[in-house]
């Protein structure tokens, strides 16, 4: 992201969350679940590449992970807001990473690289990725789901807009579905070993509910079973990525 973009961060970082506690508990379950599914307790060094939902209790999850972590952002802001919370903390742009090849054995991304303006940021950003990834180096990634109608509807409208309807309190940009997304990763020199589907209840009716404690206690979950369906593609908020630099570990 450039400075421009990093000082949007630096801005959203100061205003309140106005999404309920429920809502993010739950979003925080999900992408735990999937954690533990598909990696478990995480080894060796790991690179979580953005720390905006690690300024919430309700949403942070380093702290419910095993393993070694540096925590990058590249808001000034964020990084101070979740001081000491994380321990090892680095500010720099996820297309420009401040590491050097081979430092990483895992890569952790939630949803950080939906929001560039063009697609070749995240051709960048996946580049930089495997670059700092060991060979046998696992990347876990989440991006908006380009899929999901919703999604490609909000992203249609100008980024004014979008705050305006306060639909999302930060700024998004272009995503991938499944399908394109596994393009992007083989390019990038990954191969995909699972693909996963996350939240689905409708964004703007679940998060103006889940502050009820039965809609997040029972709906929010029966929701999340569309995952299982042939639906679940379309449904979902985020699509997930589990892969491997040069195609490694796509047997175990």
């Amino acid at each position: 992201m450039t400075q421009p973009e990093a000082g949007e961060w630096n801005q959203t970082a100061a205003l309140r969350d106005r999404l309920p506690a429920g809502w993010r508990r739950h979003a925080r379950q999900a992408h735990l679940d999937l954690i533990e599914q598909w990696i478990g307790t995480p080894r060796g060094r790991w690179l979580k590449t953005d720390l905006y939902e690690e300024l919430s209790p309700h949403r942070a999850l380093l702290p419910c992970l095993g393993g070694s972590w540096i925590g990058m952002d590249v808001s000034t802001a964020v990084a101070a807001g979740v001081k000491p919370r994380v321990s090892r903390i680095t500010v720099g742009d996820v297309r420009r990473l401040p590491f050097r090849d081979g430092a990483f054995d895992g890569v952790l991304s939630t949803s950080t690289l939906d929001h560039f303006d063009e697609p070749h940021g995240i051709t960048l950003a996946l580049a930089e990725l495997r670059r700092i990834l060991l060979p046998s180096g696992c990347l876990l990634l989440t991006l908006d789901n380009r899929s999901n109608p919703a999604i490609r509807l909000r992203n249609a409208l100008p980024k004014a807009a979008q705050m305006a309807t306060r639909l999302v309190p930060f700024p998004t940009g272009v995503t991938l579905s499944d399908q394109t997304g596994r393009i992007a990763l083989a390019e990038a020199g990954f191969t995909v070993a699972q693909v996963g589907y996350l939240l689905h209840a409708p964004h703007i009716v679940g998060t103006r509910l889940a502050h009820l404690r039965w809609y997040e206690r029972a709906m929010l979950p029966r929701l999340d079973q569309l995952m299982h369906t042939r639906l679940g593609r379309y449904s979902a908020h985020y699509v997930a990525f589990l892969c491997y630099a040069d195609g490694a570990g796509v047997a175990r």
